[in-house]
Formats: C-alpha cells, structure tokens, sequence
C-alpha cells in the first residue's frame, strides 16, 4: 500500500493512546464501533482490499 505525502505540519503517524481506565463497557463500545467501521469499509471496498492485499503478497514473494 502506498502512502500519501504527508501534508505540511502534519505527523508521518499518529499515535493512538488507550486509557487504562476504560469500564469494560466503554471498551466494549469502542469495539463494537472500529467493528462496524471495518465492516463499512470492507463492504465498500472488499475488491478493492483484496486485490491490493495480493499485490502486496506478490511484492514479498
């Protein structure tokens, strides 16, 4: 996967940072959300993933 050129002033990465101090039900819905997100993206863009997952596997071959 290619990245984008970083945009001026912006970090090459971000660091996310998880609270210890989440109840199990806030890490729960935190969960359930990146769940739903990752279900919406590959249902958007599944052929997409998957060629771009091959090609990548073809480069480390």
């Amino acid at each position: 996967m290619t990245k984008a050129p970083a945009k001026p002033g912006l970090p090459l990465s971000l660091s996310v940072e998880i609270p210890t101090t989440w109840t199990p039900e806030q890490a729960l819905a935190v969960f359930e959300l990146l769940t739903e997100i990752r279900d919406t993206v590959w249902h958007q863009y599944n052929v997409q993933i998957q060629t771009e997952l091959q090609n990548q596997h073809k480069q480390m071959i």
